[in-house]
C-alpha cells in the first residue's frame, strides 16, 4: 500500500487531489538553448570569416572559440538546408562541410586519447597506491575536480572521503594518506609544426573544397525566409546582421531575390527564384 508524503483524506477515504503536495523539485525538459550559444554571440564580421578563415586569421585576429563555433555551425546548417546541392556532394565533401574530418592514423590516435579520458572521467581509478614519488593522476579539463578516495583493497578500504583536487598541488587523503595530483587534459590542440603528426593532420585533400561558399547563405535565406516567415534565423543574422525582421522582409529580401533570380537565369537554369 502506498503512503502519501503529504496530503489529506476526504470523507470517502481517498486522497484529496487538491491537498496533495509534491515534496520534490520538478525539473523541466531541456531546451535547445541549453546546448547552443545564443545568437547575440555571433561575431559581427562572420561573413568575412566564412569567406576565408586563413585570411581572416592573418588580417583580423586569431580564431577563438566563438569564431570556430559559429563558422562550423553556419557551414553545417547551410549545407543541410540546401536540398538541391546536398545530393550532389561527395562523401568527403559532405563530411568536411559537417565538420567531420576523414579519419587517418593521427586522428585515430587523438580520438583514442579522448575516449580514454571519457572512460576515466566516469570510472573508478585502478592502480598502485598513490605516493609522493608516484601520485594518483587525476585527469580533468578544468583546474579543479572533485575526488573520492576509498583507500586500498580489502581491509585497507574506508568510506569515500571527498575533497577538491586543484592543479599545481599534491593532495593527501585524510584517512589513508594516499597522494593525488590533478593533470589537465584539453580537447583543443593547436597541432603546431613541432607536433609529430602535424603534416598528416593538416594535409589538403584534393577531393575536398575547404573554402565555404558564402552565396549559400543567400540561397538558404531566399528559400527559408520568404513570405514574411523566418525559418532560418541564424542564417538571416549572418547575412544581414542585427536588423529588424520587418526591415529585412520589406526591403532587403525582395532585392536579394531579384539578384538571385538574375544569377540563376544567367547561369542557364532557366527559372527564377520565387519571391
Amino acid at each position: 500500500m502506498g503512503v502519501l508524503a503529504s496530503g489529506r483524506f476526504n470523507h470517502l477515504g481517498g486522497a484529496s487531489n487538491f491537498n496533495q503536495t509534491r515534496n520534490y523539485w520538478h525539473w523541466w525538459r531541456c531546451t535547445p538553448d541549453e546546448f547552443e550559444l545564443p545568437s547575440h554571440s555571433m561575431p559581427v564580421d562572420i561573413k568575412r570569416l566564412l569567406a576565408d578563415p586563413e585570411k581572416f586569421k592573418k588580417e583580423v585576429r586569431p580564431m577563438d572559440f566563438y569564431d570556430t563555433y559559429w563558422y562550423w555551425r553556419l557551414r553545417k546548417e547551410a549545407t543541410v538546408l540546401n536540398p538541391e546541392r546536398l545530393p550532389k556532394l561527395s562523401y568527403k565533401q559532405l563530411a568536411y562541410d559537417m565538420g567531420v574530418p576523414v579519419v587517418n592514423e593521427a586522428l585515430e590516435h587523438q580520438v583514442g586519447l579522448i575516449e580514454l579520458y571519457e572512460y576515466l572521467k566516469s570510472s573508478p581509478f585502478i592502480g598502485p597506491f598513490g605516493t609522493i614519488e608516484n601520485p594518483v593522476l587525476v585527469p580533468a579539463i578544468a583546474d579543479i575536480r572533485t575526488v573520492a578516495c576509498t583507500g586500498g583493497t580489502g581491509d585497507n578500504e574506508h568510506v569515500p572521503l571527498y575533497f577538491n583536487c586543484r592543479e599545481g598541488f599534491l593532495y593527501r587523503c585524510g584517512e589513508c594518506d594516499q597522494i593525488f595530483m590533478l593533470v589537465r587534459v584539453t580537447y583543443q590542440n593547436s597541432w603546431s609544426k613541432d607536433y609529430i603528426h602535424s603534416e598528416e593532420i593538416h594535409q589538403v585533400d584534393p577531393d575536398v573544397d575547404e573554402l565555404f561558399d558564402v552565396d549559400l547563405l543567400a540561397q538558404g535565406h531566399s528559400r527559408w525566409c520568404t513570405g514574411g516567415m523566418v525559418r532560418w534565423s541564424t542564417g538571416q543574422q549572418a547575412l544581414f546582421g542585427d536588423l529588424d525582421e520587418r526591415e529585412v522582409a520589406t526591403q532587403i529580401a525582395p532585392q536579394l531575390a531579384d539578384e538571385l533570380s538574375k544569377a540563376a537565369i544567367a547561369g542557364g537554369e532557366g527559372k527564377a527564384i520565387p519571391k
